[in-house]
């Protein structure tokens, strides 16, 4: 533990998530943020590395769409600081303050709550308002588990504030009995690492220069950011030798795809034929089909399904514009306008003999 002091900079009851948003997103610009870690080294879950980067260089910033769920979180912090105090006997104090790290400055700090312990020693208090379909991603009392993300972030925070314990509170329901309660504690060779990840990242921000776009593990994130980008009618032409290895590369992985789907093809027609032996099977003697049966064989019964489904009302384009056409009122009441995620594809063409592409640039 190397003994600093964390800096208090900025007061977060005069602008928090939920009131003067602008000013608290200015605020997180001038660092790095725990929620921010992850994301940050290309480990993120809901946010790449590149967009981060965006949001801390430019106005860039996608509106979440799950932000009833970011605001209920919010909202919920005070009932699950009192729940963690009720669940453990421990006082809570809440401290409403950024800190920032004084040897590393870049790293910001702001906490749900401190938690004061039986030997005069604090501990970081994260609060997290989960659902009962993710609190799998916990583990169990016997075999606990955190979500990296989360302990990402509890990391960082002891980090900057130089604490040597935190606990993640998630609450998924309204009772005393749905609460988990996870401990983490320091990792001093972590930290180097996660510090010396931070500071590369940081060094590209103050740079102005974009990271790599490829380190991160989930490059579908990258993808849903760069549709909130907004592009010209136009063409641009790139230079061949930087994309060379990439455009080897996405053939290679074309090609395998198409043996794979071949390959499904062929599992798909054989799974086919095993089902319509079973669906057929299902007849007694007199020919009345049944919708299910039941093989029995030792001491286990496997059973057999083929579920009649009600009809589909189906709505298609011709049907959409017929409406649209005889009876618009009825249409702006009743459609509503949903955004297309655009398509990437890649064409190869052979230009003739000594012919030059014509194109403009965006």
């Amino acid at each position: 533990m190397d003994g600093h002091k964390p800096i208090p900079i900025h007061d977060l009851r005069k602008a928090n998530a939920l009131e003067n948003k602008d000013q608290w997103l200015k605020w997180r610009k001038e660092g790095i943020g725990g929620s921010d870690s992850a994301a940050a080294r290309g480990k993120g879950k809901f946010k790449s590395t590149l967009e981060l980067f965006w949001e801390k260089t430019s106005s860039f910033q996608r509106e979440p769409k799950n932000w009833e769920t970011l605001l209920c979180g919010q909202l919920l912090e005070p009932y699950a600081r009192r729940m963690f105090s009720f669940k453990t006997g421990l006082r809570v104090i809440e401290l409403p303050y950024m800190y920032q790290h004084p040897d590393h400055p870049f790293m910001l700090a702001d906490l749900d709550g401190l938690v004061m312990m039986p030997d005069g020693s604090m501990a970081i208090l994260e609060c997290k308002v989960i659902n009962a379909f993710t609190k799998k991603y916990y583990g169990t009392k016997e075999n606990p588990k955190l979500p990296y993300q989360y302990e990402a972030q509890v990391r960082h925070y002891m980090c900057v504030m130089d604490i040597d314990v935190a606990y993640v509170i998630a609450i998924y329901g309204n009772t005393r009995n749905d609460v988990i309660i996870r401990k983490v504690t320091r990792d001093m060779k972590y930290e180097k690492i996660m510090i010396e990840e931070l500071e590369e990242f940081w060094q590209h921000v103050q740079n102005n220069e974009e990271p790599g776009m490829f380190e991160d593990k989930d490059p579908n994130l990258l993808i849903k950011a760069l549709e909130e980008k907004k592009y010209v009618d136009g063409t641009i032409e790139l230079p061949y030798d930087p994309f060379k290895s990439l455009l080897e590369q996405y053939d290679m992985l074309m090609e395998e795809k198409e043996v794979k789907k071949q390959e499904l093809s062929k599992i798909d027609q054989s799974l086919d034929r095993i089902k319509a032996y079973f669906i057929n099977s299902l007849k007694g003697a007199d020919d009345t089909r049944y919708d299910r049966g039941i093989i029995v064989h030792n001491d286990e019964k496997i059973t057999l399904n083929y579920e009649q489904k009600e009809p589909k009302v189906t709505f298609n384009v011709e049907s959409s514009q017929r409406l649209a056409e005889m009876y618009p009122d009825i249409y702006q009441k009743f459609c509503t306008v949903q955004k297309q995620s655009p398509r990437f594809s890649l064409k190869k063409e052979n230009l003739k003999k000594g012919e030059r592409y014509n194109h403009k640039y965006a």
